[in-house]
């Protein structure tokens, strides 16, 4: 563990080889539009409001800022490639509580690069900067049934499926069954 933990002062900037995780911004507008109205993207997932015109990209970066990180209950990153500015996905941990030291997290990558292994990659960074920086005991992740990219990326980690809640979402007209993955600190780091 760090000897001091992340207490939401700044807003961390990570680098893994390939990607820059920063703060996404009025500047990602037509980004952020473009990652949540990609027909592939949404789907396994709602977006609510949709982000599908400037004034509900806006809202959200806003609700990113104020109900997230200023909550101190999460952020989310906006992915770039190391040499480049314009966001591919996004990614980040919400449902952050200290005192249970647990969050779950979260991505997206526009379909152009999936299958190259980056969100893999962008993962084992994510996971074990929350593990080290925010103390974390377990982290989990959950996506609908059949969201067979989100089940390897979070295999590929070393989450494990601990169960599926059937029909708890309702996602495109259906009920949707739902997997929860699970990994422990130790058992991600262990020795420590």
């Amino acid at each position: 563990m760090t000897s001091k933990l992340f207490d939401f002062s700044y807003f961390p900037v990570l680098q893994t080889e390939r990607f820059t995780l920063r703060k996404i911004t009025t500047e990602d507008i037509e980004e952020v539009i473009a990652i949540f109205t990609d027909p592939d993207v949404l789907r396994y997932t709602i977006v609510e409001p949709p982000c599908d015109n400037r004034e509900e990209a806006l809202a959200f970066i806003q609700w990113l800022q104020e109900h997230m990180f200023d909550r101190h209950t999460g952020l989310r990153w906006g992915i770039t490639f190391r040499d480049q500015q314009k966001l591919i996905g996004t990614c980040g941990f919400h449902i952050y509580t200290e005192h249970h030291r647990h969050a779950d997290i979260g991505y997206e990558l526009l379909p152009a690069y999936w299958g190259r292994g980056y969100m893999t990659e962008i993962t084992h960074f994510m996971v074990r900067w929350c593990f080290e920086n925010l103390n974390l005991h377990r982290i989990q992740g959950d996506c609908t049934a059949g969201n067979i990219g989100s089940e390897r990326v979070m295999e590929k980690v070393g989450f494990k499926l601990e169960g599926i809640w059937r029909e708890r979402d309702f996602e495109h007209g259906l009920f949707v069954d739902i997997k929860q993955y699970g990994l422990l600190r130790r058992e991600y780091l262990p020795g420590e």
